[in-house]
């Protein structure tokens, strides 16, 4: 079996390492693309994403994609060991490998005649670029291009016979991601398919050969749930949504080799998702040509490569060669998306996203039970995020979420009662397409890493999730109930009173539409509407101006919705009445309007979109605006829109309920 792109690197001298690289700069060099002496190139896109690739032998060693928790930060997500030696390679990062079946080894054979070239190399404004290069060896003719974009990278491989027989190929892609925690690394997306232990192709760039990768190891303090591997050959169904990769494992899943003849049969998944819980990195990886999916992790094995655990992954095609004709070519191809959305950091909160069949998605966070996006498809046929949610970092290194659509609440009575939701329990999910979805998920502790993804083969066009909140004493309870449907997002919320006494409900909902600026907004239907200019409402998630945020003083804080006992918030507000039905909402604002129309809507002259919302239940509209004065397409790029009761709380009697809530139409569908 003789390896076709696994290659030592070149030993030119340095002064003929200078004249390439320069020759290579004069001929390929764009912004964005830089060669080396050492010959290397570097890839790297606008926000700072950047890939390294050695030129002579292929080899991909470092891709650090730009983490959007931090201003200025990026992680290298790929694991790579220095080479040993001055005549041997690095080891790990992105390793193609492609063996000729067809052909006898040949050890004598020289590594001169195969090394990479770059063939060509290409930008777009420095928001995608790549290189291309080329190799050949005997009858083929190869092409490697790798690609960089702000929120992917992909390899792919291009391999023509020019020979006059067919060539068998065994091949893959084979990534070894870097990962924090052996007990934090898992694969989501394979259950439900097939999969065999079987040793990876054998490659320079390996860290495990193949006898090592299929070895068996004594798990030690990590053998609880631990079972061994099946022996080679012998085929298992995938039965758990989660692959926990804390201990060793060798797999290869596809549709096992005696059915892929058959005219209906399930192949392995084009799409899968690696989990790295200790740095809360979450990708995506996509599978094109290839039939099979690589997956190995080196459980205790990895004490000997260093510090820092490791996974290796990516398409390939193993047990069944490719078979590429006289004249034909063979493409296949690797992306790994950090967005299913980008990079996902969740830290102690877990994530439902929902996705309808139109392309229309949402999500919320737990225990918080904030909602943080709400993309419905618009005009054009794409999607637009709709919801402003802006994303920092603590003094302690966590991430900070503000803004999207969040509920600020707090429930009193005269006996002395005060309770106010600040963690929600997901309750159910489900759904109506051609059948029903519903999923429920129990989370014994908050440190629990859980991202559940909602999912279905039929066109989905309804989907439904429930949250709830109790108090203490179990006399209050609240559900959040969340429908995302082809055309609109709804947050209900259903309050019910089981005590003796009735109590008062106070706050808003506190919804940040994204706008490109202030200045290009206008709310529409506010005509003959009371309002009261008020301090503005700082809710847990709020996101508050620089301007306001020095002046403390200013604000309403959630904890005086009640001020029982203190001079009269309402009393002082400057009150009028609205003349304008098309309220420009370009200075800085912050009232609270009472007998307004049940529909509102605001409108985006920047983006060209509007978006109505709907009241139920609450009888006040809360708006901020943090005026235009900030960046466009920034983090105060928003207008806080709230159905609220702050002027006067909502009364619930004794054992019964009441419900209220917005609803966010999308008239450009």
């Amino acid at each position: 079996m003789a390896s076709l792109l696994s290659f030592s690197p070149l030993k030119s001298a340095k002064a003929c390492a200078a004249t390439t690289t320069e020759s290579l700069d004069q001929k390929f060099g764009r912004k964005g693309i830089k060669f080396s002496e050492s010959g290397t190139v570097e890839l790297s896109v606008r926000n700072g994403s950047s890939v390294k690739l050695e030129i002579a032998n292929g080899h991909i060693t470092s891709y650090k994609p730009k983490v959007y928790w931090k201003d200025d930060g990026y992680e290298e997500v790929l694991h790579t060991l220095p080479p040993s030696s001055s005549s041997s390679s690095s080891r790990g990062g992105i390793a193609l490998v492609v063996d000729d079946l067809s052909s006898p080894p040949n050890p004598k054979a020289t590594t001169t005649a195969a090394e990479w070239t770059v063939m060509d190399a290409d930008s777009d404004s420095i928001d995608a670029v790549q290189v291309e290069l080329g190799c050949v060896r005997g009858c083929l003719d190869i092409r490697y291009v790798v690609s960089l974009y702000p929120l992917s990278m992909a390899a792919a491989v291009i391999v023509k016979n020019t020979g006059g027989k067919p060539v068998d190929l065994a091949t893959a892609i084979l990534s070894h991601l870097k990962v924090k925690k052996r007990g934090g690394s898992g694969v989501q997306g394979l259950k439900g398919f097939s999969y065999c232990t079987h040793p990876p192709l054998s490659s320079p760039f390996q860290i495990l050969s193949p006898f090592e990768a299929t070895k068996t190891e004594d798990p030690g303090f990590f053998s609880f749930g631990w079972e061994p591997e099946n022996k080679p050959g012998v085929w298992s169904v995938q039965d758990a949504p989660i692959t926990v990769l804390r201990h060793k494992l060798s797999r290869v899943y596809a549709a096992p080799p005696p059915q892929r003849s058959d005219p209906f049969h399930t192949t392995a998944p084009s799409k899968y998702e690696t989990i790295d819980q200790g740095r809360e990195l979450f990708f995506r990886v996509i599978r094109m040509g290839f039939e099979e999916i690589y997956l190995s992790s080196p459980g205790s094995f990895a004490d000997k490569y260093g510090n820092g655990y490791f996974i290796c992954t990516g398409p390939a095609s193993m047990l069944v060669p490719v078979t590429v004709n006289p004249g034909k070519e063979w493409r296949g191809a690797q992306i790994e998306n950090g967005n299913i959305n980008a990079l996902l950091r969740i830290g102690d909160d877990c994530v439902v996203k929902m996705e309808l069949g139109n392309g229309t998605a949402a999500k919320v966070m737990l225990p918080t039970g904030l909602v943080t996006s709400y993309k419905p498809q618009m005009w054009h046929g794409g999607t637009m995020e709709l919801l402003q949610t802006s994303v920092s970092q603590s003094e302690n290194g966590a991430a900070l979420i503000r803004g999207g659509l969040s509920l600020a609440l707090a429930c009193q009575n005269d006996a002395g009662f005060s309770w106010s939701p600040h963690a929600w329990d997901l309750h159910q999910v489900t759904g109506t397409p051609q059948e029903s979805i519903r999923v429920s998920i129990v989370a014994s502790s908050s440190h629990f890493l859980l991202t559940c993804l909602i999912h279905s083969t039929a066109y989905i066009i309804y989907m439904q999730v429930e949250l709830s909140s109790t108090s203490e004493q179990g006399n209050v309870g609240i559900m959040h109930i969340i429908t995302l449907e082809q055309d609109s997002f709804n947050s209900e919320i259903v309050v019910s009173n089981s005590s003796t006494s009735t109590i008062r409900l106070a706050g808003s909902t506190l919804c940040h539409l994204a706008v490109s600026t202030p200045d290009a907004a206008y709310a529409i239907g506010l005509q003959g509407s009371d309002y009261f200019d008020m301090p503005p409402f700082q809710g847990n998630f709020s996101i508050v101006p620089p301007t306001i945020k020095k002046s403390p003083n200013k604000f309403w804080p959630f904890n005086k919705l009640f001020p029982k006992g203190e001079e009269n918030i309402n009393r002082q507000a400057e009150t009028g009445e609205e003349d304008d039905d098309c309220k420009h909402l370009a200075e800085t604002l912050s009232r609270i309007y009472t007998s307004t129309p049940r529909s509102l809507t605001i409108m985006d002259r920047g983006r060209r979109n509007s978006v109505t919302l709907r009241r139920q239940g609450f009888k006040e509209v809360y708006i901020l605006s943090p005026g235009s004065e900030h960046e466009w397409y920034s983090k105060y790029s928003h207008i806080c829109i709230g159905h609220a009761a702050q002027l006067e709380p909502v009364i619930i009697d004794s054992q019964s309920e009441w419900s209220g809530g917005v609803q966010l139409f999308n008239p450009n569908y």
